[in-house]
């Protein structure tokens, strides 16, 4: 029943998972592969949760290099489920800088500790491995098989270089936008071609003017991709790519309309035509309600860990989009180094340092105590979930 949940039981059992935490968080490290060829990670995962007594669901629900771990045990009781996150992908060139391994290891802490509790815990606490967070947006598969329809709510540890109660991050997300004109000699019958890359340059000036007027959250990126292949031939085609980020997924949709404007108006002005593609999945943006803020930030400070709130929305993630079905818990966990940013070369080698064990430390508490949390006090989770619900209802103004 809730209430009888003791954090020092927790804190008792911590410790004989630390060491096989820094293992994962080691082996996970020497080992990386990006977004999408999580081959060998997801393999070592795995086998490992088997012989920690987890009945695993690989791929689950179909979904590549993905899986859920359910501890097994005799007389287990129907209950509530929390799903406790695994991401493991790398960065291409920068191994681990992300962090995940760290993460990872934090969460199958959290989930080998919780479960040695289950008897008196009133959820059972399942392991989600969502691969291709940097890219392919796994999480997003994953959901649209209904994989956490059946879950009260996620929770996961991020790696920072400041302690912050969640990821105040950004909707996102990318456009392939590619021009077609007329090949002809630059020099000799000019006059017969239809520049490509000018409807393509045009475009990214068009952008860059409606700067100005964007919403401060709103963010535009780009880079061109082909551009021609000679000077003296006018380019038939022109290849750009863009990432799109709001502070919300509606006000992403108003950005997306502004911006294939400008594409079209471009495409009319140099004569020329135009299609658009989208390569990744769309993310939503990450909601943390008054009383979840309250909770971890509480929780933080009980642990001796200084914090503090991001001020500005940046980044994306595919969190966001878990976070639209059901309340998602993000803390992110310093490393200790302020100066030195999240994705950098610095911050990777910081993953393999002491610094990075005591992260993983703190992460697997973290979120120890926000499960624990809502096992003792009765109706804070329904509290959350209300607040949730209010910001993600589809007929709000």
């Amino acid at each position: 029943m809730a209430g009888e949940i003791k954090g020092v039981t927790a804190k008792e059992n911590l410790k004989k998972y630390y060491e096989e935490g820094w293992q994962i968080a080691t082996w996970l490290n020497d080992h990386p592969e990006i977004s999408g060829q999580e081959k060998e990670s997801s393999r070592y995962l795995i086998e490992l949760l088997k012989k920690r007594g987890y009945r695993v669901e690989s791929p689950c629900q179909g979904v590549k290099y993905s899986f859920r771990a359910v501890k097994k045990g005799k007389g287990r009781k129907r209950k509530p489920k929390i799903a406790v996150l695994c991401e493991y992908d790398s960065i291409e060139g920068l191994g681990q800088a992300c962090g995940h391994s760290l993460s990872c290891a934090a969460s199958i802490i959290c989930a080998n500790v919780l479960n040695e509790l289950w008897e008196d815990l009133p959820f059972q606490v399942d392991l989600i491995g969502t691969p291709g967070e940097e890219v392919h947006g796994g999480k997003i598969s994953l959901l649209q098989k209904g994989v956490f329809n059946e879950y009260e709510c996620a929770v996961i540890a991020h790696m920072n270089n400041v302690n912050q109660p969640s990821f105040k991050n950004l909707a996102s997300s990318d456009l392939v936008i590619n021009y077609y004109g007329k090949a002809a000699h630059a020099s000799v019958e000019p006059w017969k071609g239809a520049n490509a890359l000018n409807g393509l340059q045009l475009f990214f000036h068009a952008t860059d003017m409606l700067r100005q007027v964007l919403e401060p959250d709103d963010q535009i990126q780009g880079v061109i991709l082909e551009g021609g292949v000679i000077p003296n031939q006018i380019p038939a085609k022109a290849t750009g790519y863009i990432y799109l980020r709001a502070a919300t997924i509606e006000k992403l949709k108003n950005l997306q309309i502004r911006i294939i404007n400008c594409a079209r108006g471009a495409a009319i002005a140099t004569e020329t035509t135009y299609d658009t593609a989208q390569m990744t999945p769309t993310y939503a943006e990450l909601f943390l309600g008054k009383k979840a803020r309250e909770l971890i930030c509480n929780i933080m400070s009980e642990e001796g860990m200084e914090w503090e709130e991001q001020q500005k929305p940046a980044g994306s993630s595919d969190i966001g989009n878990v976070d639209q079905v059901i309340p998602v818990f993000h803390p992110m966990i310093s490393l200790g180094h302020k100066e030195i940013a999240l994705y950098s070369k610095e911050f990777g080698k910081l993953v393999r340092s002491e610094n990075g064990k005591t992260a993983m430390e703190q992460g697997a508490r973290v979120i120890i105590r926000i499960i624990e949390r809502l096992a003792e006090e009765p109706g804070l989770l329904d509290e959350i979930r209300r607040e949730h619900e209010e910001y993600r209802d589809p007929d709000k103004e």
